[in-house]
């Protein structure tokens, strides 16, 4: 199992904000976790860039010249992380208590290291494990994701304030 855990201050202060009002975050969570479903799935289809603002790099001319050979629809093998489409399907949330997770299950075992190669680059891919795909991060909290969190909690807490005044 991979983890990337995310440090986003401004997610974490407003997040913080509401365990201290004492109300349960299960549904805010969950609403949190479709919006970066959504912003995640966004960022794969566009080609990036990555949560935190850096911009992919280009797929190879080798993938790009096997997705043509494979007759692969034209938005596929033009975008990084976009060739059968599965990966972005894939990306999915989970609530657990006071714990948010979002990511895939298509870290292991597939596309020769699967997801995590997308997430972490490696210098070990292909035949005989000399290709080098570089890092394109596309799990996390971007500046954006940050201020809609924010705005997420600050309705759920003004809309608590107005049902108990």
């Amino acid at each position: 199992m991979i983890t990337v855990e995310v440090d986003n201050k401004r997610a974490l202060a407003a997040l913080n904000r509401l365990i201290r009002a004492g109300a349960n975050p299960s549904p805010v969570l969950k609403s949190i976790g479709e919006d970066l479903i959504a912003s995640t799935k966004r960022r794969i289809a566009a080609g990036g860039p990555g949560p935190n603002g850096e911009t992919w790099e280009p797929n190879s001319p080798v993938t790009m010249a096997l997705a043509a050979r494979f007759k692969r629809p034209k938005e596929r093998g033009n975008h990084p992380l976009v060739d059968s489409g599965i990966l972005k399907e894939t990306i999915d949330h989970m609530v657990d208590g006071k714990t948010l997770y979002v990511g895939t299950d298509r870290f292991a075992d597939e596309w020769n290291g699967g997801a995590a190669v997308f997430q972490f680059g490696t210098d070990r891919a292909g035949r005989g494990h000399k290709v080098t795909i570089p890092a394109r991060p596309f799990l996390g909290i971007s500046d954006s994701d940050a201020r809609n969190i924010e705005t997420t909690v600050k309705n759920f807490l003004s809309s608590l304030a107005g049902k108990n005044p």
